[in-house]
């Protein structure tokens, strides 16, 4: 079996080298459908496939709470566990080996009493979070389960193996060493596995603390946050017990959940808590990115199908010619079985050099996919890599496109009946035309699934650039810079000082306009402030006790800083003060929602989440404006006036009448003179935060779907020539009658030009009805899109079905200046 398979690999490389056209074609879609899916797989991998960066991963799964009945939430998955849950979950479940408790956190960090602080992300963890998760410090050791027992007792930090090498310069002599973490010291005691990057696909930390220390570094008393047991502020994670199956977990945690809630029902009635996969965390914690990475890859495996179609066109027009020799074959005693595996063979040869180059495409693509524009405050990263799995995906693919593609031809190959006449003629002309409605198919459902590309490529970039001209605020000549003074140790006097100072000095620069300040930037993914309210004169729904909400704190200059118009009422004022009633603006959705057709100047909605729960009464109305991102509709928004609600974190905002980053400078060295040590996020101007944070991923989402539809259709095109040529090839003798008794070259350039565009008009009705489809999941990332509309259509098919046209006319012309006398000759 070893030498005839060497013989096959032999035989087939000679015939693939004897017709280097039909070979490079073959490898070119090949390479072209495997390259496409392999980038698009490593986008969706670094999006949301990608698994938990530590050993054994399929065993770590996710134990959440569900969000109570008692309260509608829209714009929250509230999944944390306060800590005392947390323990109790942790000392009472059996179906786990262990069980860790972490949450992302905040802080300045500074490698020196007299260096710059910087604002960082990090990890509080649970004693025992290395432990459970099996990860081997690379230097040092890991935190001890016995230093995340008193709180704010020990200030010890685990440093990201990144933070280590850039910050310390791998220095092994850093152990011991003492570091500043929001104005603390705190005692390096390790650095975790370079293989580690964070328990989120897009949020490395940048160092590791316990839990215990979480208050400190907060600015609280030290056990303020581990005995509130209404405090949900943790992520769990557990790694199963070998033998234990999830559902068994689930129902363990169910009734954990259940004793809880009948022993503390003051905070935890109406709670649940799940067992979810890592995977499928993934998924809820990713929001959008989830229906983003089906779509692309949706589109890549249409393109794959696309050349897999091409192949197969390829070698079924390539069958005919090989008659002959399967008929000698088999006459000379070869068997069916043999001359399948032979053409398999010869495919599969054509999927390893398709493979190969297939998966250098891929890797230009993923060195593309590095270079886009990522904004962000907190370190937010995207990695991109052509790693084992991408390979083995791409690899998987091209033997599976070469073998599906392969299968028909081999199979109509092998089938050869009268062998005798095979031999002397190789068959009649008209036997093998009546067999070209394969080809016609798989050429047709090239065009179709070409024509549903575009369509979504033009459809796409129509909605995204009708969402990006209208976002609702300023997006020019404009400076923006971000401030948590909690990290540096402020409490809410200092920080209400700080921001009155900076606002002041900022606001008397050369060529600023305005300034505001605001909790929450539009369109920033980094944070989120939900806040649960009710509204007055608003019917609850059922069971429910509460509306929740994202709102935002701003100040009395934030509103004319964006360009944000308040349509009644009026704005916020420096009179808004604590010392007066609490008052609030409230968009135009949010009016829709809970005062439809009244005037909701002079309504009320009680803030929950305050200690008081006081009431804020609604002075203005503004008009809506994007805020999560730039194709969500309207959304409820609510205002806090920042003199009546102080908060840590804010942006600053400048509008100027020149260019506004010649504005960076002055606001450093105000920072610097009002503290040196205030960590100040990256400054920059509102078009790089826009088309950075807003646009710039949704940009490449497009650019990739347009290339997406231009292989495609390159691919359908390359099909159609392929098989028109044949037609128009295998019909010389008809076509030399034809002219010899009289037909005019025209009416042969017409028959065989109707051919083709019997096929457009096939791929047309195949395409729309595809596209159709298609376009539920475009709505999935674009929820206001609405349906592809027929401006769409009038700009793709007329253009697709005069390229089609175009492919068929070459060879349609070549056949029509046929020589009658030597095409009968030929014959």
């Amino acid at each position: 079996m070893i030498e005839g398979i060497g013989q096959d690999l032999r035989h087939g490389a000679r015939m693939l080298v004897k017709n280097p056209g039909f070979t490079l074609i073959a490898i070119a879609s090949i390479a072209i459908g495997v390259g496409a899916n392999a980038a698009m797989f490593s986008l969706a991998d670094g999006l949301v496939l990608r698994p938990l960066p530590v050993p054994r991963a399929d065993q770590v799964v996710s134990v959440s709470a569900t969000a109570p009945r008692a309260s509608e939430t829209f714009f929250l998955n509230n999944n944390r566990i306060s800590y005392l849950d947390y323990v109790d979950l942790r000392d009472r479940a059996q179906t786990f080996a262990g069980l860790a408790a972490y949450n992302v956190t905040f802080a300045s960090f500074a490698t020196g009493h007299d260096h710059i602080a910087q604002s960082t992300l990090g990890l509080a963890v649970s004693g025992n979070f290395f432990d459970v998760l099996e990860l081997q410090p690379a230097l040092g050791r890991a935190i001890r389960p016995d230093e995340d027992i008193v709180p704010g007792r020990d200030a010890v930090v685990v440093l990201a193996y990144d933070t280590w090498t850039e910050q310390f310069g791998s220095d092994p002599g850093v152990i011991g060493r003492q570091i500043r973490l929001g104005g603390l010291d705190f005692t390096v005691v390790g650095v975790a596995p370079q293989t580690f990057t964070g328990m989120h696909l897009v949020l490395p930390p940048a160092f590791i603390i316990p839990i215990a220390m979480s208050s400190r570094l907060a600015g609280a008393p030290p056990a303020t946050l581990s005995e509130q047991r209404s405090f949900r502020y943790l992520e769990v994670r557990g790694r199963m017990k070998s033998g234990v199956s999830l559902e068994q977990a689930r129902q363990e945690v169910a009734s954990i959940a259940h004793g809880l809630e009948q022993t503390y029902p003051d905070t935890n009635r109406n709670y649940g808590m799940l067992v979810k996969t890592a995977f499928d965390a993934r998924i809820d914690e990713r929001g959008g990115a989830a229906p983003t990475a089906m779509m692309l890859l949706t589109l890549a495996f249409a393109v794959l199908l696309v050349a897999c179609a091409n192949v197969a066109g390829l070698l079924m027009s390539r069958a005919p010619a090989r008659e002959k020799e399967m008929a000698l074959r088999l006459a000379i005693g070869g068997s069916r079985y043999r001359i399948t595996r032979q053409m398999i063979t010869e495919s599969v040869l054509l999927a390893a050099g398709g493979g190969a180059l297939g998966l250098a495409m891929g890797y230009g693509g993923v060195l593309l996919l590095r270079r886009l524009p990522i904004i962000s405050d907190i370190g937010v990263r995207l990695t991109f890599e052509l790693d084992r799995r991408v390979i083995a995906v791409g690899l998987v693919l091209a033997a599976a496109s070469a073998l599906l593609a392969s299968l028909v031809p081999a199979w109509r190959a092998s089938k050869a009946t009268n062998l005798a006449f095979t031999l002397r003629s190789g068959g009649s002309n008209v036997q093998r035309l009546s067999r070209l409605w394969g080809r016609n198919g798989l050429v047709a459902g090239q065009i179709g699934l070409a024509l549903m590309l575009l369509t979504v490529t033009v459809y796409l970039g129509r909605a995204f650039q009708a969402e990006l001209s209208q976002p609702g605020f300023r997006t020019e000549r404009m400076l923006l810079s971000s401030f948590d003074p909690r990290l540096a140790g402020y409490n809410a006097a200092q920080t209400e000082a700080f921001y009155r100072r900076l606002t002041e000095r900022t606001r008397a620069l050369p060529g600023v306009t305005s300034v505001g300040m605001t909790s929450i930037m539009p369109l920033n993914q980094d944070n989120r402030e939900p806040i649960a309210i009710v509204p007055d004169g608003f019917q609850l729904p059922r069971d429910t006790t509460s509306m929740t909400i994202l709102s935002a704190r701003i100040d009395e200059g934030y509103l004319e800083t964006m360009s944000i118009p308040v349509v009644s009422g009026r704005g916020f004022a420096p009179s808004d003060t604590t010392n007066t009633p609490r008052v609030a603006l409230i968009n135009r959705a949010m009016a829709a929602r809970f005062w439809p057709g009244q005037n909701p100047i002079g309504k009320r909605v009680r803030l929950m989440d305050r200690q008081d729960q006081p009431w804020a009464e609604v002075v203005g109305l503004t008009a809506d404006n994007k805020f999560n991102w730039i194709g969500e509709g309207p959304t409820p928004w609510l205002y806090l006036a920042q003199r009546q609600d102080v908060g840590s974190r804010s942006t600053l905002l400048m509008a100027s009448t020149g260019e506004a980053a010649a504005l960076a400078g002055s606001v450093r060295e105000i920072v610097k003179e009002i503290d040196l040590n205030m960590p100040i996020s990256s400054v920059r101007t509102i078009e790089e935060f826009y088309y950075g944070n807003a646009a710039g991923l949704v940009f490449a989402l497009t650019r990739v779907t347009a290339l997406m539809g231009v292989l495609g259709l390159s691919l359908a095109l390359i099909g159609l020539y392929g098989l028109v040529a044949y037609v128009a090839a295998r019909r010389t003798r008809e076509i030399g009658i034809r002219m010899a008794v009289g037909a005019p070259s025209s009416s042969v350039l017409r028959m065989v030009l109707r051919h083709g565009l019997a096929l457009a008009a096939a791929g047309v009705f195949l395409g729309v009805i595809g596209s159709v489809a298609v376009g539920g999941l475009v709505r999935s990332v674009f929820p206001n899109a609405g349906m592809i509309d027929f401006t769409t259509y009038l700009l793709v098919v007329p253009v697709l079905v005069a390229i089609t046209l175009l492919a068929a006319w070459v060879p349609a012309r070549r056949a029509a200046r046929i020589d009658p006398l030597v095409a009968l000759r030929q014959e």
